[in-house]
């Protein structure tokens, strides 16, 4: 979309488009996390998960979400110009 295109669109509009990015980057997200910690922690899918496996999952997405948390902020301060050295 170009800039002029951008200006003509209201701000309510704007907004939405935004809210929909965010939501289909969280839904990216998941999906990542959901296929990664899946092969790292699950062998082969019985019909329940064995206590290893449930620890596994668990610890796989905490360490994902502070991933990637930590890779946003490092982003937005090499951004902001706040952090000198990458």
């Amino acid at each position: 979309m170009s800039a002029s295109e951008e200006e003509k669109m209201s701000p309510e509009l704007q907004q939405f488009l935004m809210a929909e990015q965010a939501k289909a980057q969280m839904q990216q997200t998941v999906a990542r996390l959901t296929d990664t910690c899946w092969d790292k922690c699950i062998g082969t899918p019985g019909r329940s998960l064995s206590s290893r496996e449930e620890s596994c999952l668990s610890e796989c997405a905490k360490r994902f979400i502070e991933t990637t948390q930590f890779v946003v902020q490092r982003f937005r301060s090499k951004a902001s110009g706040a952090d000198s050295g990458f």
